[in-house]
C-alpha cells in the first residue's frame, strides 16, 4: 500500500516569537498520531504486507526560513554552491536543526520513525523534495542529516526527484512534488514541451528560481521588517500592531495568491486606510531594500523572467525609489501585483495530461502531486477503458481561504489522505477487479488557532 502526503512545512517558530509570544504554523503532533492511527484502523484487518510512504515535498520549511536574514546569505543559491564545509552548507544545517527544535516537529518527526509501530508492518519511507526544501539535496551532509530526522539509512544518497511505484512490475504511480508544472517554481518551463519526461533531468532541480527570492525577500521578510520599525513591546502593547505582525506572518498561508494584497487590507477591527497606515513605513523599507540591494531587483528580474515592459518598470522604479516622498498605494500594487501574479500557483492539468509515463506501453494509472495546497481528485483520461487519475495531495498546514469576492478571509485547518492500494491489496471499501484502487480524503477543520 502507498500513503502519500507533501506540504508539511515543519518550521522553526521562535524567529517571529515577540518576548515568548510564539506563532507555531507547525500542526500539533497529535495532528499526525490521529492520521495514521485512523489509516491503521482502517486497514487492520485488509491484507497489506508492507507500506511505502512518500513524502512528497515541501516537508521542511527551508526557503522560507527567517535564519536567513540574519546574515548577508540567502538560500536562492544553486545546490551545486553548497560545497561540503562551507559557509552555506554550516547556515543550512543550522537552519535544519532549528527546524528540528520546534517541539512539534521533533515529536512529529519522532512519530514518523516509529510507523513500523502504528501499523505492525513493515514500512518503507521515500523523501521527495519540493521547492522549498530545494537544498535539502545540496551536499551529502545535509541529505544525511535529513534521512536521519525520517529514520531513513544514513548513507548521503541523492534523493530521487520522484517516486514511481509499481505494481507486480508494473508502473502504476508517479509521485511528484507538483513544482515542475508551477514555472515560477521550477527552473524549466514544461510548457514548451510536448511531452513532460518521467524522469526530469536533475540540473532543474537544482536551480534557484523567483518563487524562492519572492519568499525570503518579501513574504518571510515583512515582519521582520514590521518588528524592526515598531519594536517588540510596541507591537504587543497596541492590538492593532499585532494583527497586522500576524497578518504578515499569515503570508504565505493565503490561497489563492491573488489574494495577498487584500488579505492584508481586510485586517479585522481596522479599515483600508487605517491598516495602510502601519504597513506604509514597513513596506517603504522592504521596496529600499530591494533597490539598494545590488542582487535583489536583478534577481526579480531575472529568476522572474520578467521581460519588455514589465522588465523596464520593475528596473524603472527600483531605480528612481519614487517611494522616497510617500508610497502611495498604488505604487505598492504595481510593484507587488507583477511578482505575486508571476507566483501564483496553480494546478497546470494540461501539462499533467502530457506526462510522457501516461502514454507509454505499460503507463502508470495514477499521477499523484501536491504544491498547490488543493487536494482533488480528477480523471484526466480513459484509454480503452482504463481510466486514469490526477490526485494532488493537498497539504498539513493551517490555510487561510477567502471568499468569493475575495474580501473577508477565514482560517482552516487541512490535512488530506491518499491511500493506494495494488494488485493483491485488500482495499477495505472496494473490490471492484481493476487491479488497483485508491481512498482520498480531503478533510478541514475550523477551530484551529495559532498554538
Amino acid at each position: 500500500m502507498l500513503i502519500v502526503m507533501s506540504d508539511l512545512h515543519f518550521a522553526e517558530s521562535n524567529s517571529y516569537a515577540l518576548d515568548g509570544l510564539k506563532f507555531n504554523h507547525n500542526l500539533p503532533p497529535e495532528v499526525y498520531t490521529s492520521f495514521f492511527n485512523e489509516i491503521s484502523e482502517y486497514i487492520r484487518d485488509a491484507d497489506i504486507a508492507s507500506i511505502d510512504l512518500v513524502l512528497a515535498g515541501d516537508i521542511f520549511e527551508i526557503t522560507r526560513s527567517p535564519l536567513w536574514h540574519e546574515g548577508a546569505l540567502r538560500p536562492y543559491l544553486h545546490n551545486d554552491e553548497i560545497v561540503p564545509g562551507s559557509h552555506a552548507e554550516q547556515e543550512l544545517l543550522r537552519v535544519i536543526e532549528a527546524i528540528n527544535g520546534d517541539y512539534r516537529v521533533e515529536e512529529t518527526l519522532s512519530i514518523f520513525r516509529r510507523l513500523g509501530t502504528y501499523f505492525q508492518k513493515p514500512v518503507r519511507i521515500h523523501y521527495v523534495p519540493g521547492n522549498h526544501d530545494r537544498l535539502a539535496n545540496a551536499s551529502m551532509a545535509v541529505r544525511k542529516r535529513i534521512q536521519e530526522l525520517l529514520g531513513l539509512e544514513s548513507d548521503g544518497k541523492l534523493f530521487e526527484n520522484q517516486c514511481l511505484h509499481d505494481n507486480d512490475g508494473e508502473p502504476l504511480v508517479l509521485v511528484r512534488h507538483g513544482h515542475e508544472y508551477d514555472k515560477s517554481n521550477f527552473s524549466a518551463d514544461l510548457s514548451t514541451m510536448a511531452e513532460v519526461p518521467t524522469f526530469i533531468d536533475k540540473r532543474y532541480y537544482d536551480k534557484p528560481v523567483l518563487g524562492d527570492i519572492v519568499t525570503i525577500e518579501i513574504a518571510s521578510k515583512l515582519p521582520i521588517l514590521f518588528r524592526e520599525f515598531y519594536g517588540v513591546s510596541k507591537i504587543i502593547a497596541k492590538e492593532e500592531l499585532l494583527v497586522s505582525y500576524k497578518r504578515l506572518i499569515d503570508f504565505d498561508n493565503v490561497r489563492p495568491a491573488d489574494a495577498l494584497i487584500n488579505f492584508l487590507f481586510t485586517t479585522p477591527g481596522m479599515n483600508k486606510r487605517e491598516v495602510w497606515k502601519i504597513i506604509e513605513p514597513v513596506m517603504l523599507n522592504l521596496f529600499d531594500d530591494l533597490a539598494v540591494s545590488p542582487d535583489i531587483g536583478p534577481s526579480l528580474i531575472n529568476f522572474g523572467q520578467f521581460t519588455g515592459a514589465k522588465a523596464f518598470g520593475l528596473r524603472s522604479v527600483l531605480s528612481t525609489r519614487i517611494w522616497r516622498h510617500g508610497l502611495p498605494f498604488w505604487v505598492m500594487k504595481a510593484m507587488l501585483n507583477p511578482i505575486f501574479k508571476k507566483s501564483k500557483i496553480n494546478t497546470n492539468l494540461d501539462l499533467i495530461v502530457r506526462e510522457e509515463c501516461l502514454k507509454a506501453e505499460n503507463s502508470v494509472k495514477c499521477i499523484v502531486s501536491g504544491h498547490t495546497h488543493n487536494a482533488m481528485v480528477e480523471l484526466l483520461k480513459v484509454d480503452q477503458g482504463v481510466e486514469k487519475y490526477y490526485i494532488n495531495s493537498g497539504t498539513f498546514r493551517n490555510v487561510i481561504t477567502s471568499t468569493p469576492t475575495m474580501g473577508d478571509f477565514g482560517r482552516l485547518r487541512s490535512k488530506a489522505r491518499v491511500l493506494i492500494f495494488t494488485r493483491g491489496e485488500e482495499n477495505p471499501e472496494y473490490t471492484r477487479q481493476t487491479g488497483w484502487s485508491f481512498d482520498f480524503i480531503n478533510r478541514f477543520g475550523f477551530g484551529s488557532t495559532w498554538d
